[in-house]
């Protein structure tokens, strides 16, 4: 009976303490399950201050979840309410946690069935602001995101599994294989030369980033001139219009030049043996013609005035009269071994048998009269200069004058 009573008791004096408990937490604070009751660690140091994260959506997500920066806890999630369509987040941070006022919120996973977080870190690609997260402060939907979670992970994997393309993978690996088989050495030496070209395309990375400049610069002179290029092509339009107009005439004219080709392989087919005998037969022609070539200018000049060049022509005539400058060599060694050797033969004959007065300018151009051929000595041995005047008698022997009647 007294252990009994004893037991009774203790039970009594347990249910009391128990009761006495919820009684003090009522009290003190709203009890809305077991999520209202902080887990081992995740304590705030210090009073801490709020602020608001609004999200799309918290997934699973609860009151008491830990919020992290850098993998290290900052604080909890005190609240969770709603907002319209997006969830309102309540959140508290410890007094220690500098955190910038531009971080964003991300909701993310320990593990692949763990429990759920919120993280607050500064986007990456931004610098963090100079200004700090203070209470009160809210992180909009436009700086929240969230990590894809494990049922949506499965369930893409199940896609993927069930008829998602492995089958298809599976088919081309077997094709792959059929056609790799027997023909390694063919990959093998595609490879190489493929690594020749990619070789060769590295070493020319300057020349191609020079031409796509070059391009570059050429569409932006082409774009600076669009108005001038439409004009253009505007007015290249009729004459598009006329050439289609005359398709046919210019179908008939190609047609004619075609047929003048093939008629023209034909003779030239016929007469290629007379062409290269004509070839060979004018080579000395144009050689010669090559050989005078410093002297054609010469004679152009002097051919169609003479004797005068046509370059001095303006200045030789004047009116009725003749500008003439004429340098003579009548020096011994002149005439002997310039003058009389440009004489032709038997010319010297009909200079000499002239005996009668006649036009210097058209005597070139007529028939001599015929005379005695004069009796001319057989020439002696040159003379030295100073017998040259003695020498001039012999050669040029004064012509014999008929006698006239009764007189001398």
């Amino acid at each position: 009976m007294c252990a009994t009573r004893i037991r009774k008791r203790k039970l009594a004096a347990v249910s009391l303490a128990i009761v006495g408990s919820l009684t003090v937490l009522s009290g003190c604070s709203r009890f809305s399950g077991v999520n209202s009751v902080q887990l081992p660690g995740t304590e705030l140091k210090g009073r801490g201050f709020d602020v608001v994260v609004e999200m799309d959506d918290i997934q699973n997500l609860v009151n008491n979840s830990v919020v992290k920066s850098g993998n290290v806890d900052v604080g909890i999630v005190e609240s969770i309410g709603l907002d319209g369509w997006h969830a309102r987040l309540t959140v508290r941070l410890n007094d220690s946690a500098a955190l910038a006022a531009n971080v964003s919120a991300k909701l993310g996973q320990t593990s692949i069935l763990g429990a759920q977080y919120l993280e607050l870190d500064v986007p990456p690609g931004q610098q963090a602001d100079n200004g700090l997260l203070h209470a009160g402060d809210v992180i909009p939907l436009a700086r929240t995101a969230a990590y894809p979670s494990t049922d949506r992970v499965l369930s893409a994997l199940s896609v993927v599994l069930n008829g998602g393309g492995l089958e298809q993978i599976r088919t081309i690996v077997a094709q792959a294989d059929d056609v790799i088989d027997g023909r390694q050495d063919t990959l093998r030496e595609l490879i190489e030369n493929l690594h020749t070209f990619v070789t060769g395309m590295n070493a020319q990375r300057g020349d191609i980033v020079r031409a796509v400049d070059s391009v570059d610069r050429l569409s932006g002179t082409l774009a600076a001139q669009t108005n001038t290029i439409d004009k253009g092509l505007t007015t290249l339009a009729p004459a598009f219009g006329v050439l289609e107009d005359q398709q046919h005439q210019l179908t008939d004219t190609l047609g004619s030049l075609g047929r003048f080709g093939q008629i023209a392989q034909q003779v030239l087919a016929a007469s290629r043996g007379g062409l290269v005998d004509d070839l060979n037969n004018l080579r000395p022609v144009l050689a010669q013609l090559s050989a005078a070539g410093a002297n054609l200018p010469k004679a152009l000049d002097i051919a169609a005035t003479i004797p005068f060049p046509v370059s001095t022509i303006d200045r030789a005539i004047r009116g009725d009269f003749i500008n003439l400058y004429l340098t003579v060599d009548l020096s011994a060694n002149g005439v002997l071994n310039k003058i009389l050797p440009s004489i032709p033969k038997g010319a010297l004959e009909s200079v000499v048998a002239i005996d009668h007065v006649v036009d210097p300018l058209i005597a070139p151009t007529r028939t001599p009269v015929p005379g005695p051929a004069p009796a001319i000595p057989g020439l002696p041995p040159l003379p030295a200069l100073a017998g040259l005047p003695n020498l001039l008698p012999q050669l040029f022997p004064a012509p014999a004058h008929p006698a006239t009647g009764g007189g001398h």
